[in-house]
């Protein structure tokens, strides 16, 4: 089982994580996908998207342009907005 974030460091990256994996959950019910068809369209594992969704995986660079190229998205539309979408983590969670 991983281990929860120590620091206020690592929750930002989680913070950061899981705004990224609402903002493809946005534009996965846009285009009317499943999260399966999603991953297959992208090339990747049902279950390694899952888990980008759900804020719980780091995505490669290679990753992140065919998830655009499977929603018909320009790559810069994973990350409108993005900053607007991080909750900042609770000190007092660490």
């Amino acid at each position: 089982m991983p281990q929860e974030p120590a620091d206020a460091v690592d929750l930002t990256v989680v913070a950061r994580r899981e705004a990224l994996g609402r903002r493809l959950k946005d534009l996965r019910g846009a285009a009317g996908l499943s999260q399966a068809q999603l991953a297959q369209a992208a090339g990747m594992n049902r279950v390694f998207y899952v888990g980008v969704e759900g804020g719980r995986r780091n995505v490669s660079v290679d990753k992140v342009f065919a998830l655009a190229d499977a929603l018909k998205v320009d790559v810069a539309e994973l990350f409108r907005d993005l900053n607007s979408r991080i909750t900042p983590p609770d000190p007092s969670d660490g």
